[in-house]
């Protein structure tokens, strides 16, 4: 496997382990008062997941500039 389809790989499986945190911290609104705490937890896990994957994409960019 290529370094190019490894980090492609990388990027999608972190963009959804990023999206399954949204969804679960979507899914605990509905549920009335949550832990402020847990919830920022999450929000700030799935921003770290979103920065890294932007980090990746820009590795992906140049990957595919070198050819």
């Amino acid at each position: 496997m290529s370094e190019l389809q490894q980090v492609e790989e990388e990027i999608a499986r972190i963009r959804a382990e990023a999206r399954s945190l949204r969804e679960q911290i979507g899914d605990r609104a509905g549920d009335g008062p949550a832990d402020s705490a847990e919830l920022a937890t999450l929000i700030a896990n799935a921003d770290q997941l979103d920065t890294l994957a932007e980090e990746l994409e820009g590795r992906r960019e140049a990957l595919k500039a070198r050819g």
